[in-house]
């Protein structure tokens, strides 16, 4: 066993240098450890091994039940948090309900909603783009395809983007009390929500979840309303806060910017090689549910397992050339969804909207460029942007 190899995953060297790091540590071996004993795993086979979830479970790491029970409660009952016969049946169900149909039919109103945003910008000028355009495009999607009134869709955002922090607060214990607050309101509206749907479906995703049966199976109100604030979270949050870390790589190779401008039609294969390139996820913890031995790893139910999402998509062995941003590269596999089990239900309405977004983007405005240097989150530099100011001009 590889004991001499010890990664701290809150280092600041990830802040300064993040990939080149992890390189660093790859060059010696496929793994590490960290300094409380648990594998971080660095390549693609190894991360997709441990997302496959057959004797590894996701877990949320360090988490304080006792700072609100309530919040607990709500974790407990998400998909991400199930495995076994409960996971597999909520995941037929949500299938069922997620049809391609409700996805594309929300073309359109993608469309729309980026044409408003864009319309808002300076026709010359500069603009944060986390706050006017990152932060209010998925709510204004996702409210109404939930069946949100137009009106309430501010603050349903709003208790997302608190409620959203549950295991940080769980962790940390700060802010504890407004995000269960937070939470407390998306659960208290999905419940009236409900009451509504149950006697007057429409054409939304909260009906069809409703509906959703499988010989004579349909969802508890609890998992309704828990699985449809998880599905509104984790659609918010991750455009939100990936969109933002797609542009900045574009703007960081001017030659793959012109790429898109002439040619739109490759802003999903962008969606996709930004999210290889520069994913949102860090380190993913799972809980081993077995004792057993991985390529002479020997682990103990229990034992944690980090699959290091940025590590397995530039592994070298898997992608040619990984540290290159090139947005014509075929569809490579990457962990930015997740995988397996609990790969991302939404992921296909994320890549839709995020791709509507470039488009319009790269089409309407004849320069976007930096008017400052990105703001990153405190300690999470390189991976989570609290603002991204543009200079623009339209084209025209």
């Amino acid at each position: 066993m590889n004991t001499e190899l010890i990664v701290d995953l809150r280092s600041p060297r990830f802040d300064e240098d993040k990939y080149g790091y992890i390189e660093e540590l790859r060059s010696q071996s496929f793994f590490a450890r960290t300094p409380e004993s648990a594998v971080v795993f660095f390549n693609q086979e190894d991360v997709a091994e441990v997302f496959r979830c057959k004797d590894f479970r996701f877990t949320f790491n360090l988490i304080d039940e006792t700072r609100s029970p309530y919040l607990a409660k709500a974790i407990q009952h998400e998909l991400l948090n199930m495995h076994g016969p409960q996971h597999e049946r909520l995941s037929r169900l949500l299938k069922q309900a997620l049809r391609d149909r409700i996805i594309e039919g929300m073309r359109e109103n993608i469309t729309k909603i980026v044409d408003d945003l864009v319309t808002a910008f300076p026709q010359n000028g500069e603009v944060e783009f986390c706050e006017h355009f990152a932060d209010p495009l998925p709510a204004r999607v996702l409210g109404p395809m939930f069946g949100v009134p137009y009106d309430r869709v501010q603050g349903f955002n709003e208790w997302i983007k608190i409620g959203g922090r549950k295991v940080d607060a769980l962790q940390s214990g700060v802010g504890i009390d407004e995000v269960e607050q937070a939470n407390r309101s998306i659960h208290t509206y999905l419940r009236t929500l409900l009451a509504e749907r149950r006697d007057a479906p429409g054409d939304d995703l909260f009906s069809e979840l409703i509906q959703a049966e499988i010989d004579g199976d349909k969802m508890s109100e609890d998992e309704l309303v828990y699985l449809s604030g998880e599905l509104a979270s984790a659609g918010v949050d991750t455009t939100r806060t990936q969109l933002p870390l797609i542009l900045n790589a574009l703007l960081a190779f001017p030659d793959q910017m012109a790429k898109l401008r002439a040619d739109p039609g490759l802003a999903l294969r962008t969606v996709d090689e930004g999210m290889r390139y520069a994913p949102l996820p860090w380190a993913l913890p799972h809980a081993a549910t077995r004792d057993f031995t991985y390529k002479g790893i020997a682990f103990n139910e229990g034992d944690l397992a980090f699959a290091l999402v940025p590590a397995a998509n530039r592994d070298p062995a898997a992608v040619a050339d990984p540290q290159s941003f090139d947005i014509s590269r075929d569809r490579t596999r990457h962990f930015a969804f997740g995988y397996g089990l609990h790969a991302c239900p939404g992921s296909q309405l994320a890549r839709m909207e995020m791709s509507i977004a470039l488009e319009a983007l790269t089409t309407r405005f004849s320069e976007i460029s930096l008017a400052a240097e990105p703001d990153w989150e405190p300690g999470l530099k390189g991976r989570t942007l609290r603002s991204l100011h543009l200079k623009v001009q339209k084209s025209g």
